[in-house]
């Protein structure tokens, strides 16, 4: 299962949603992994928040244990091709780069990407989105 900025923000906010996922989750025996852009958006709260110690000691906590997935070759040409495919349709949402190489650490490993942020993952073809809501 490949792990969202998203659902990372809602585990550290302790949202029982979340929280309630993560334990089902944990007993399934599946693995987590976290894609650098995640590290990297978190990073950006990190910076602008008022307590930034606390804050990356909170993400640190939770992040700890689980294996970063590194914006490797294979990741970055299905990134960029899944910006590029994006960015010439009429029909799908432009995505970033964040979220276009979470979106393809999910295909490249294909497991699904664990999100609250359903419009833009959803628009991905191939691309499983679980929610926890």
């Amino acid at each position: 299962m490949i792990l969202d900025t998203s659902y990372v923000i809602a585990l550290a906010a302790g949202e029982d949603g979340a929280v309630n996922f993560a334990r089902k989750h944990a007993s399934s025996g599946r693995p987590q992994r976290i894609p650098a852009a995640v590290i990297l958006e978190l990073y950006v709260s990190v910076g602008v928040g008022d307590n930034p110690t606390e804050n990356a000691r909170q993400y640190e906590e939770l992040l700890g244990n689980l294996p970063v997935v590194e914006l490797g070759q294979n990741i970055a040409r299905r990134t960029g091709a899944l910006q590029g495919q994006h960015l010439a349709s009429d029909t799908k949402p432009t995505l970033g780069f964040a979220d276009a190489s979470i979106a393809a650490t999910g295909l490249v490993y294909n497991e699904p990407v664990t999100t609250r942020d359903t419009d833009d993952f959803g628009s991905v073809d191939n691309l499983t989105v679980r929610t926890w809501s």
